[in-house]
């Protein structure tokens, strides 16, 4: 092979069967990958031909770890899942569990670049196994800086909060090298960035710098002073914003990479435009759009460069050309203007069933009611006659009896079998609103839960662009969106028939306490069994039994001033208890507390269901008593009412 140092190799052709020969092409192809990509991209195929040509498993699979993360770091996202998939075929043959765990955690970065975050979650937890087992604890924290990296890109800031911690204390543990610990503080910057939380994420960033080597590193560096520059961008610093975008592009002309040199344009662009500099911001906007166009690129950077055009030219008060860019830019947001509209239909048509629905019921009952009427005249009749016979003649007393029996069983049977129709054409409309509720809960969860989510994702993304400067309607959209679909999602749970039994009820109120309770500084304690027999409930009932134990936990939060908090549910032959304590300081009942529309929306819903609510309180804490009675009957009957 051409190119290969003689010298190095200790000969002057390679040995295919050679595997030093492999290994150390690797090792010489990662030493230069990010000063000289190419090269090291070639080297890193040509280590992989070899070990596919001799059979070398070792070099194979490690070939396949580096070559599948430079294609990832040059953007060849595509390439490399493909080049991933294909070892991963291989690796299922051998008896290795690394090798199939290498070649997991590669599909899963080129998923997680290619913004498919499901895909690339479903490959981690295919990976994680051998990487958290492993003794080399370097394994598990890139195993933890992805997983982080996946929550940050879903929003979930807390949760990648906690991952990218997990990383640092890995990479402690390893002693790994000075980048690797500066890529986990970079993340935890960014995070902290988009959180709002500019000072705490400066002095992240400055960590990050702090552990770089100028001169190995710059491929880094560069991607550091551009975040830098954002940050004082979001700070209202706009001289030093400009310096870290001038040092940013400075080190990306030595790396040659287009896309990171589009959005430093963009961001330069952007911090002109605040800084009223419209010419200068609408000259760099020229060179982003032209390097947009020539590579590709995705539909949000074109969006970003769409909405600084028609800014850059507001600017310069040319009115005609800015509506262009500005038309462009809507085309590419989500329209929701047809939200409300579906909504309104959806609401309209399930209104609309319900009154047919009701109407067939109140038909039925008008007919029944006129066979009844029918019944009771023709008795009547019946009654007369006997009584003209029986003054008329003594002997068709006998007659009258038999005719009347005869009679009344007739009409007995005719009811009967008018009911037991009736009944039947009952259960089958209430069969299809069953299966209604679960299209509606489908509905609602895959249209409107998406919708509710995309405008609390929104008003993060104008939260965080708009900084400082952001207004508390803002705030109050996010908080809404939140709220909305949490009570979205109860309103499912309430809705689907299969959740229509008491173990569920009772599964369901022991997960929501936990979740509840771990996001407050109480401490829970929870005494929870489940009945064996299957008792149904209905979807009425588990919602005011489930919305009365959620209201006493918000009470015991907001109110209760307490360290501690137990949930017990006893279900028992006839009956649900449920009760849920806490130490707090209690309360006095008064015309205040009497008052208060969640005390008495306890009792009420309690009351709705046939149960009832007690609450006893006094200066070592509260207690709530809710007791629900189940319904008498089977479960066909309890569909019936």
């Amino acid at each position: 092979m051409s190119g290969i140092d003689s010298t190095s190799l200790g000969q002057s052709v390679p040995n295919p069967t050679d595997t030093s020969y492999i290994m150390t092409l690797l090792r010489k192809a990662e030493a230069v990958e990010l000063q000289r990509p190419q090269k090291a991209l070639d080297d890193y195929q040509k280590a992989l031909a070899f070990s596919a040509e001799i059979d070398y498993s070792k070099g194979y699979f490690e070939s396949i770890r580096l070559t599948t993360y430079l294609l990832d770091l040059l953007g060849r996202h595509e390439e490399s899942y493909k080049l991933a998939a294909t070892g991963l075929q291989r690796a299922l043959r051998d008896t290795s569990q690394q090798y199939r765990s290498i070649c997991y955690f590669a599909m899963a970065q080129s998923a997680k670049e290619q913004g498919k975050n499901k895909e690339a979650i479903r490959h981690f937890k295919q990976a994680a196994p051998f990487m958290l087992a492993h003794k080399n604890r370097k394994k598990a924290a890139a195993l933890y800086q992805n997983l982080g990296l996946m929550y940050e890109a879903e929003r979930l800031y807390p949760q990648a909060l906690t991952y990218f911690n997990r990383a640092i204390t890995n990479d402690r543990i390893a002693r790994s090298s000075n980048q690797e610990l500066a890529v986990d503080y970079h993340s935890l910057a960014s995070v902290y960035m988009k959180q709002n939380r500019l000072e705490l994420a400066l002095s992240y960033f400055r960590k990050t710098k702090s552990l770089l080597d100028p001169d190995k590193d710059i491929h880094f560096m560069a991607a550091l002073y551009g975040n830098l520059a954002n940050l004082h961008k979001e700070l209202a610093r706009p001289d030093s914003s400009l310096y870290y975008y001038e040092s940013a592009l400075r080190m990306n002309r030595l790396l040659d990479n287009p896309l990171q040199q589009l959005h430093l344009l963009a961001g330069k662009a952007e911090t002109y435009n605040e800084m009223k500099q419209y010419g200068l911001a609408k000259s760099l906007l020229d060179k982003a759009y032209a390097l947009a166009r020539q590579h590709h690129v995705g539909l949000s950077e074109f969006r970003n460069i769409y909405r600084e055009y028609a800014n850059a030219n507001l600017g310069l008060h040319n009115y005609k050309a800015a509506i262009p860019w500005y038309d462009k830019y809507m085309e590419t947001k989500d329209s929701l203007s047809t939200l409300e509209a579906k909504t309104l239909l959806e609401d309209y048509e399930l209104k609309l069933r319900q009154a047919e629905a009701g109407q067939k019921l109140a038909r039925k009952q008008v007919q029944i009611d006129q066979l009844e009427q029918a019944r009771q005249r023709q008795n009547l009749w019946i009654w007369i006659a006997a009584l003209i016979g029986f003054l008329v003649v003594a002997g068709l007393v006998f007659a009258y009896l038999y005719s009347r029996q005869r009679q009344r069983a007739s009409a007995s049977a005719l009811l009967a079998a008018e009911r037991e129709h009736a009944l039947a054409v009952v259960q089958s409309e209430l069969q299809g609103q069953q299966k209604e509720r679960l299209r509606i809960a489908k509905e609602m969860h895959d249209d409107l839960g998406a919708s509710l989510t995309a405008i609390g994702l929104l008003s993060e993304v104008v939260k965080t662009r708009m900084g400082a400067a952001t207004t508390p309607e803002i705030e109050k959209i996010s908080s809404i969106s939140t709220e909305m679909v949490t009570a979205m999602n109860e309103i499912i749970w309430s809705l689907n028939n299969r959740n229509d039994n008491l173990n569920g009820l009772i599964a369901y109120t022991r997960a929501y306490a936990s979740e509840f309770i771990d996001n407050t500084n109480l401490h829970l304690q929870t005494h929870v069994q489940e009945w064996p027999q299957e008792i149904a409930i209905r979807g009425a009932d588990r919602r005011n039994v489930f919305l009365t134990v959620k209201e006493a936990l918000h009470n015991v939060v907001k109110h209760a001033q307490a360290t501690q908090v137990s949930l017990t549910i006893r279900p028992q032959t006839d009956r649900l208890i449920i009760e849920v304590s806490d130490d707090g300081n209690g309360f006095v009942a008064n015309e205040r507390t009497r008052l208060r529309n969640g005390l008495s929306n306890m009792h009420n819903r309690m009351g709705e269901s046939g149960g009832n609510c007690e609450i006893d309180s006094s200066a070592r804490g509260t207690t709530v008593k809710i007791t629900y009675p189940y319904p008498h009957g089977s479960t066909a009957k309890i569909l019936q009412t």
